[in-house]
C-alpha cells in the first residue's frame, strides 16, 4: 500500500510539474526526390531490396543510391555475375 501511494504521488508530481507549451515536433523524411531530365520530379523509395542471384545468394541493394530503375537493374546484374563467379 506504501508503494502504490509513493507512486501516485510521484506521478502527480511529475504531470502537474511538466511544461504544457512544449513543443516537440521534428519530421523524418524517408524519401529521396531525383528529377530526371525533362524537368519531372519522381520520388525513389528510400528502402532496401532483396534480390536472389540464380545460384541461389540472397543480398540487399539500397535503392536510393540508384538514379534509375536501370541503374539498379545493372548494379543487380553485376552483383549476380560477382556472387556466381561468371
Amino acid at each position: 500500500m506504501k508503494k502504490f501511494i509513493l507512486l501516485s504521488a510521484l506521478s502527480f508530481a511529475a504531470f502537474t510539474s511538466a511544461k504544457e507549451n512544449v513543443n516537440n515536433s521534428f519530421e523524418i523524411k524517408n524519401e529521396v526526390y531525383k528529377s530526371s531530365q525533362e524537368g519531372k520530379v519522381f520520388r525513389l523509395p528510400y528502402q532496401w531490396v532483396e534480390c536472389h542471384s540464380p545460384c541461389g545468394a540472397v543480398y540487399w541493394l539500397q535503392a536510393s543510391n540508384y538514379e534509375s530503375p536501370a541503374d539498379l537493374l545493372d548494379a543487380q546484374q553485376d552483383l549476380n555475375d560477382i556472387k556466381c563467379g561468371n
